[in-house]
Formats: C-alpha cells, sequence, structure tokens
C-alpha cells in the first residue's frame, strides 16, 4: 500500500500496518449538550435543588418521575457528548480490536483479520427518522457474518473509505450498492462501464419505448418524456374547492354574526384563502405544468455521460467526465419487488416465512403496481446518479446496455 495515500476520515493512520477508527465526539458532542443541560436540570428539580414555584402543588409519587425523566436526558446527552468507539486494525498481529466507553475504553472485543475475506459497501435505505446510509463491512468466510466499520451517508464516501480498508488489509472490494455487485479496482480508482457484474448482458429493443433514441457514430442521444398528464393531478384542486365552496362562506357568516372588525375579516378570509386556496391551486397546476413540460436528455459517448433534466422553468445539467465514472448498472421493478420480500421476511420472519410445500410469497397487486424502476445508474465521484426511473423493465435494461456500450467506446 502506498504510504502517501492519505487515510480517509475517520480513519487514522498512527503506525504503518496500524489503521485506527474513531467514531464520536464532534458534532454529535455538540448536538448532545443540549440534552445533558436538560437532562442534569429535569434531574435537579427532581431532587427539589432547584425550587420551583408550584413545590406544594406537585404530588409526592411525581418527584421521583421527575428525577427518572431527568436520568433518561442524561444518559442520551451523555451517550452523545461522551461516547467513543475505537476500532483498531493491526494487520502485522492480524487482529482487529473494537472498542467503546465513555471517553475513554471500557469494553473491548477482538477478531482475526482471517476470519474476513473481503470488503463491501452497499446500501441501506431510510425512512422517516433516519438518512440513507452506505456501510462499509468486513465480509466473515464461510458464513461469519460481517463486521461494520463504517456507514457514511453518501456514496462516494463509502467507496474511499472501503478501497482504503481493502488496500490495507489487501483484500478485495465489493460494490453492492446496486442491484449487481461489482469488483472494485483497488484504491476507488474509476473502473470502466464494463466493470459491473452486468457488463455482460444484452439486451433488445422493447417493441414500445416511451424514450426516443437517436445513435451516431460514437455517441447516442436519448430522450427521455416526463410522466404526462394524470387525471389524478386533478386531485389537488379538491382542497381549493373546499375552502371556497364550504369553508369560507361559514367563516365569512361567523364574523357577521360576531359582529368582528371589517378589517380583522379581510386579514382572516385574506390569510385562509391564500394559505388553503390560492397556494395549493398554483401548485397543482404547476405539478400538472411539470408533467406536461419535463423531459430527461441524455449524451452518452466515450468522453462521458451528459444528463440534462428540464423543468417547468429551469433546465438542470450533469456532466459526469469518463474519468469519473466507476460503473454502470440498472435497477429494475422484479428486483425491487425481491428486496421487498427479503426485506420483509428478515424482519418478520414467523409471518413472513412460506411454509413448507406453500408456493412462495409474492407480494400484493396493488403494492406490484406502486413499485417502479429507478432506471439506470452511474456511479461516479457526485455519487450515483440515475436517470429513466419509472421506465418498464425492459426498456431500463435496453437503455443501460445503450449507454454501456457506448460510454465503453464499443459498437452499440
Amino acid at each position: 500500500m502506498d504510504a502517501s495515500l492519505k487515510p480517509p476520515r475517520p480513519f487514522r493512520q498512527p503506525a504503518p500496518g496500524r489503521l485506527v477508527i474513531r467514531e464520536g465526539g464532534g458534532c454529535l458532542s455538540v448536538f448532545g449538550l443540549p440534552f445533558l443541560a436538560a437532562g442534569v436540570f429535569v434531574a435537579l428539580i427532581g431532587l427539589q435543588v432547584i425550587p420551583v414555584t408550584n413545590r406544594d402543588e406537585v404530588p409526592a409519587w411525581a418527584w421521583p418521575v421527575i428525577v427518572l425523566m431527568g436520568l433518561v436526558f442524561v444518559g442520551a446527552g451523555g451517550a452523545l457528548v461522551f461516547g467513543r468507539k475505537w476500532t483498531t486494525i493491526d494487520a502485522g498481529q492480524g487482529l482487529i480490536a473494537r472498542e467503546a466507553g465513555l471517553l475513554v475504553p471500557s469494553r473491548r472485543e477482538e477478531f482475526r483479520v482471517s476470519d474476513f475475506d473481503g470488503v463491501r459497501f452497499r446500501f441501506d435505505a431510510g425512512d422517516s427518522d433516519t438518512a440513507d446510509r452506505y456501510p462499509v463491512v468486513l465480509t466473515g468466510r464461510a458464513g461469519r457474518g460481517f463486521l461494520q466499520l463504517t456507514a457514511p451517508t453518501d456514496y462516494k464516501t463509502a467507496r474511499e473509505q472501503g478501497a482504503y480498508v481493502a488496500d490495507f488489509l489487501r483484500l478485495p472490494l465489493t460494490d453492492a450498492t446496486t442491484d449487481h455487485e461489482t469488483v472494485v479496482a483497488g484504491r476507488g480508482e474509476p473502473a470502466t462501464a464494463r466493470g459491473s457484474s452486468a457488463a455482460g448482458e444484452r439486451a433488445a429493443r422493447p417493441p414500445f419505448m416511451r424514450s426516443a433514441v437517436e445513435p451516431s457514430r460514437g455517441r447516442v442521444r436519448i430522450t427521455i418524456p416526463g410522466p404526462g398528464f394524470r387525471p389524478i393531478q386533478l386531485l389537488g384542486f379538491l382542497p381549493s374547492i373546499f375552502i371556497v365552496g364550504y369553508l369560507l362562506p361559514g367563516l365569512l357568516e361567523f364574523f357577521e354574526r360576531t359582529r368582528t372588525p371589517g378589517y380583522v375579516q379581510y386579514f382572516f378570509s385574506g390569510f385562509v384563502l391564500l394559505c388553503f386556496g390560492v397556494l395549493p391551486v398554483l401548485g397543482t397546476v404547476g405539478g400538472i405544468v411539470r408533467s406536461l413540460r419535463s423531459r430527461t436528455t441524455v449524451e452518452a459517448s466515450a468522453d462521458g455521460i451528459r444528463i440534462e433534466e428540464r423543468g417547468s422553468r429551469r433546465t438542470r445539467t450533469t456532466e459526469i467526465p469518463i474519468a469519473e465514472i466507476f460503473g454502470l448498472d440498472y435497477n429494475s421493478a422484479e428486483h425491487a419487488l425481491r428486496t421487498w420480500d427479503r426485506t420483509a421476511r428478515e424482519r418478520y420472519p414467523r409471518t413472513a416465512a412460506p411454509q413448507a410445500g406453500a408456493p412462495p410469497r409474492t407480494p400484493p397487486a396493488w403494492l406490484r403496481r406502486l413499485i417502479k424502476s429507478k432506471g439506470v445508474q452511474v456511479k461516479c465521484r457526485q455519487g450515483i446518479v440515475a436517470f429513466g426511473a419509472g421506465l418498464p423493465d425492459d426498456e431500463v435494461r435496453y437503455l443501460y446496455t445503450l449507454v454501456r456500450d457506448t460510454v465503453a467506446g464499443a459498437k452499440a
């Protein structure tokens, strides 16, 4: 491994053959300070160290509850402010040590480097409470499981960290962020579009396509129309119709009955009409216009990929030079359904696992209609850039093949 290669954050290499990954502190400490201060304040109130004006009105049983609530906040804030984790990889001794504690290590567990045979980074979708993550893990031999090292929130950082660990331990690096796993070159160096495990796939042109393809010598131009007008978009007018036809007349009648001053009537009526009438109408009209006018234009050549996304008012252009492209992949609705089934079995093993002799579990028909393809995915230094989301699976595969061969310099 090149000693001049600087470790990416939060990695630190204090000595040759020794890599330390530290988690905690920094922004997390700042974020935890208000929780810690609030917990201490509430606990002191519960201990009656800080007097309150209504002390005589508080029942005796409430004081221990207040102390307990304060301790919960103290625990959460203290973990954020003082909590630390260290992962030390000693290539010379072949050991991996994981330690945790408050400012100093208090718990320790060790693993052998020989128990792992590769480095992998994947994509874990977040939800309403958590962000998307790209965990970097060591994969165990013979079903030994995996050991997570970091979990950055962007693709570029995960790739850099995974490549550094793979070079440090001289293990293969696998990119499992999309449908088809890819074995990555060392140090996260850009690979050609043929680097994907799906690179050998060929797809015939579908008989019916939404996209317009214009091939030329060493170049291809793809125009993908927007979703177009859908009758369901007219539902956006319903709140405004309800406000103007029912709620606003009732509000004016109430004002007249209570003899509310005229300027107050004008203010509240105008506020309600603006926020719940005019703005929803403008938003619905804007959505319809965007769906009719929007389109995506993709130009691929041996020099790179240019993606132009046009909306109703402005156009966003993404330039991806060939030197910054790591690989190409595609996501199909069929794979999304398989992922749905696997996730259901992992989260609810008793209810989701099929019984012996029973047919494989399939999602409901209404759910299958809602799941759409994420389109063609370009893995680059900017992250994962996608186009063609929502297109039929056969069209997505054809566009992937077309762009892959063009970028790779092959004859499409």
